[in-house]
């Protein structure tokens, strides 16, 4: 991640994790003091040198830019370096070249995205969709100037070619893009037109799946869009400008501008535009005192268009020499240009019948047509602002235009004013009329003064008709009341002109104070911009974050996947004790519905009957680092509760995972119900809590009990005990329930039909970790089968001995040879230190007889036929004794010899 960082080129200083932290201690206890940067008062400014030094080695004049913008970043530099004094910087950048392209790449601030302010640019769709609908088969021409690295000149040709007909529609010959910035590295970013997958969260969805190549970690510009878009080096205020452009596009580079070079700006652009051409600002830019060469546009405050009239100062006459571009263009114009020319000379032609002599103005009142001649109604005089405005009106005139403009456009009727006295050449009377005059190709609404003059002859009264006193007494009248009608007007004119001057007073505040905002909505989105720079210059670090954040996120999701799955009681705490994760059966085992985000301590868990407190064992796991493994019987059920430390890739303690695993008894209880059947021992399980009884049926049979009875308690089975026998068995449950643990005991019980069994058993009561009785188990049999089996088996063995007797089976399947006590005695072996086989039997028979028996094992082996022969067996002195050989096979399915058994028998006497 730091190394990508460094490979952006936009880090200042590389240091250790504890040194940025000193670095920051510092930054933040610098004051950010730029009184030492700002210029005194009729002093040059103390950048100067600094910009000397710039402009040698850029050859770019920064002398015109905003000195708090500079400040910012020259303070910036200092900072990062170390330097607490000016002067010294700029030691320094005399002797670091590498400083003095930092400080350049500083200044030039290269922020921009994708379709930047979307709501400005669908009204500069609109606004491109009436332009293109009016223009000819030419070139549409388009100029974006500090296009930084690309993305807004790249947005601007998907709206050309979303309004010619799509990607394919973008040729060389119908479209010319000139992006052009001061900074070469943003240059040669742009001409790639590659840009990281962030930058796709600017693009709507139907422009990123057409017009670029979308890759894993980044996008590509396609083909066809970079083919129209021409990158180049320039500076905008300095370098020659494009010329007969449709649309020149400046956002966000005015604002680090004073005004003067705002205004030089501004002109070459105008210069650039051809007729009606359109120009883009940022959405904190404005052409302020340019406002009489541009006009905005209906419905979009940041677009402007070049207005009509004052483009025939600047427009060089196809008869002019030189002008044969000029001249191929205007051949090349549609008859839809043709047309909207005609329609516009036809609104001049009825303006000028209309008004023979007037003006066509704007809302301010400055003039941008002048229709035939209106010298005799203007004057200039000293003080006067040398622009066209209706100001210049003669007197009776001046105070009249404004107020008639206000209204006519204002209400869009016309207006008519008073007919004046004048003293002119062609007449003694003149008025004003106002028209609205609309803009057809969508700007700003206008207004036709129209100035009329006429000549009036004042007649005199024939006053034969009437008599003196009555003469006298009219005359007097009219007198008066014209006096009078006099003194009023006048004095509304005056009061008038003195609320217009009020107005016109409190405007320029206003217009004073809107500059001043201006000024300071400039500063605050160049600070935005320098903070936009400094984000992107952590781009790469967050791309890195965001990329560890998914491997993280991905891990955790796999994670949660094995918890949710795992089909054991899994829970993961930290060393707080808090658990973080755990699985859903351990959700129902530690009795929590749903873990809160916070997490829940492990004191607050629901345990099972039976389970001990956690937290105490998991903080002596935490202690020791050592793992517990304890077993635990809740109810019926037992469990193993695991507590192991868990530790990270660095062998630090991190936390504490915890694991339970339930025993299921009933694979258990299968097999204890298969030893039951096979040994004839019955058992029976009680849950001491629950009194849940599970009694097998080998109880029912020893005990003489009718199998279909409920299940058995306890004081059920001692109820059938002897009375004898019964205070003897509860002498011994009294310690067995007090304590756990187990004994055996020998007792009498009497079955259904009252007959007394001897029982012999066991019982064994388990316990929980707090020493409660939670589960009995006992097993029983009837001890009388039990002692005659064994008296049997004791008889059988006595008259084997008695009688000299040997008995042998060989397991043929497994081959496994087994011999009988006497049969060891027989052939002289010792039992436990000789291992039996048919070799060591053959070894103890007379050599004569040896064969033949060998032959007659053999045949009882493969054929399965029964061998029985008299023979020599050796004895223990040597000597050989009269005996008999008996052998015979058992078969098992398909007639399939499984094992042969038989016996060897000594004769101690001869037979008679």
């Amino acid at each position: 991640m730091p190394a990508s960082a460094i490979e952006t080129g936009c880090i200042d200083l590389t240091l250790t994790p504890g040194q940025i932290g000193d670095h920051f201690e510092k930054i933040l206890t610098r004051p950010r003091d730029l009184a030492l940067l700002r210029p005194e008062t009729d002093e040059p400014s103390k950048l100067s040198e600094l910009f000397g030094i710039l402009l040698a080695r850029t050859q770019v004049d920064f002398a015109n830019y905003k000195e708090n913008t500079l400040n910012r970043r020259i303070a910036r530099r200092m900072t990062a370096l170390g330097i607490e004094d000016y002067d010294g910087y700029v030691d320094y950048c005399r002797s670091n070249v590498d400083e003095v392209d930092a400080l350049h790449r500083d200044l030039l601030i290269s922020v921009t995205r994708f379709f930047r302010d979307p709501e400005q640019f669908r009204k500069l769709n609109e606004q491109l969709e009436k332009q293109l609908a009016n223009s000819g088969p030419g070139p549409v021409r388009v100029w974006v100037a500090g296009c930084a690295t690309g993305e807004e000149a790249y947005s601007i040709a998907i709206l050309i070619a979303e309004l010619l007909g799509g990607l394919h529609a973008l040729t060389k010959t119908n479209v010319q893009i000139f992006a052009t910035d001061i900074d070469q590295n943003a240059i040669e970013v742009a001409r790639k037109g590659i840009y990281p997958i962030s930058a796709a969260q600017d693009i709507p969805p139907q422009y990123l799946k057409e017009y670029f190549t979308v890759g894993e970690n980044d996008i590509s510009v396609r083909q066809e869009l970079r083919n129209v878009t021409l990158f180049s080096q320039h500076n905008v205020f300095q370098d020659p400008p494009f010329i007969n452009l449709n649309l020149v596009t400046i956002r966000n580079v005015l604002i680090y501008f004073n005004l003067a070079l705002q205004e030089r700006v501004l002109t070459r652009l105008h210069y650039s535009l051809a007729s009606g051409g359109l120009l883009f600002l940022g959405t904190s830019e404005t052409v302020g005192e340019m406002g009489i060469y541009f006009e905005a546009r209906q419905g979009a405050d940041k677009i402007f268009g070049k207005r009509r009239g004052i483009s025939r100062e600047l427009t060089v006459l196809p008869s002019t020499p030189g002008s044969s571009y000029l001249r191929s263009q205007s051949m090349r114009r549609s008859a839809a240009q043709t047309a909207a020319d005609q329609a516009a000379q036809a609104d001049l032609s009825l303006a000028r019948a209309v008004a023979p002599n007037g003006v066509i103005c704007t809302r301010n009142g400055d003039i941008i047509e002048i229709l035939g001649d209106i010298s005799v109604y203007s004057e200039i005089r000293a003080g006067m602002s040398t622009s066209l405005n209706v100001r210049m009106l003669i007197d009776p005139l001046r105070t009249e235009a404004a107020s008639l403009i206000a209204v006519a456009t204002r209400t869009e009727e016309r207006r008519d004013g008073r007919w004046h006295k004048a003293s002119l050449p062609n007449g003694n009377r003149v008025q004003l009329q106002a028209f609205p005059f609309i803009n057809h190709k969508g700007g700003e609404l206008h207004c036709l003064l129209a100035i009329n003059s006429k000549f009036e002859e004042e007649k005199e009264l024939n006053f034969s008709e009437i008599s003196d006193r009555e003469q006298r007494d009219y005359v007097e009248r009219m007198e008066l009341e014209i006096r009078s009608t006099q003194e009023a007007l006048q004095q509304t004119i005056e009061e008038l002109q003195t609320a217009n001057e009020e107005l016109q007073s409190s405007n320029e505040e206003l217009q004073s104070t809107n500059e001043e905002f201006q000024a300071t909505n400039e500063e605050l989105e160049t600070s935005n911009e320098e903070l936009q720079s400094t984000n992107e210059e952590l781009l790469t670090v967050n791309e890195e974050l965001q990329i560890s954040s998914a491997e993280r996120q991905a891990l955790a999701s796999e994670l949660e996947a094995m918890l949710v799955s795992s089909p054991y009681a899994i829970a993961l705490a930290d060393q707080a004790l808090i658990i973080r994760r755990l699985s859903r059966v351990a959700q129902e085992v530690f009795g929590i519905g749903e873990l809160p985000p916070t997490g829940l301590h492990l004191s607050h868990c629901n345990l099972p009957n039976g389970f001990p407190a956690l937290a105490p064992i998991a903080n002596t796991v935490l202690r020791l680092q050592e793992t517990r493994r304890i077993p635990v019987l809740s109810g019926s059920d037992y469990y193993t509760l695991i507590l192991s430390p868990v530790l990270d890739m660095h062998q630090r303690l991190i936390g504490i995972s915890i694991t339970v695993s339930r025993f299921d008894n009933e694979p258990f209880n299968d097999v204890l119900r298969q030893i039951s059947k096979v040994t004839r021992v019955g058992f029976w399980t009680q849950n001491l809590q629950s009194n849940d009884t599970y009694v097998s049926p080998e109880v029912h049979a020893i005990l003489g009990m009718d199998d279909t009875a409920a299940g058995l308690s306890l004081d059920t089975i001692l109820a059938r005990a002897h009375p004898e026998d019964r205070a003897s068995l509860q002498l011994q449950l009294d310690p067995l329930f007090k304590d756990g643990g187990s004994f055996e005991f020998d007792a009498r019980f009497f079955d259904d039909s009252g007959n007394t069994l001897n029982i012999g058993g066991s019982l064994m009561v388990f316990q929980d970790s707090h020493g409660e009785n939670i589960q009995l188990i006992g097993v029983c049999w009837d001890k009388a089968k039990f002692d005659e089996r064994d008296l049997m088996l004791g008889c059988s063995a006595a008259v084997q001995n008695h009688f000299a007797v040997g008995i042998f089976s060989f397991d043929v399947v497994n081959n496994v040879p087994s011999w009988n006590p006497p049969m060891y005695d027989l052939l002289g072996y010792a039992q436990g230190k000789h291992v039996p086989s048919v070799e060591m039997m053959l070894e103890r028979i007379h050599p004569e007889d040896r064969d033949f028996a060998k032959d007659g094992l053999q045949d009882v082996l493969t054929m399965g036929q029964p061998f029985h022969y008299p023979l020599r067996l050796q004895t223990s002195d040597g000597s050989y004794a009269a005996a008999e050989l008996f052998a015979q096979a058992r078969s098992g399915d398909a007639d399939r010899i499984t094992h042969v058994f038989g016996g060897l028998q000594l004769y101690r006497r001869e037979p008679e």
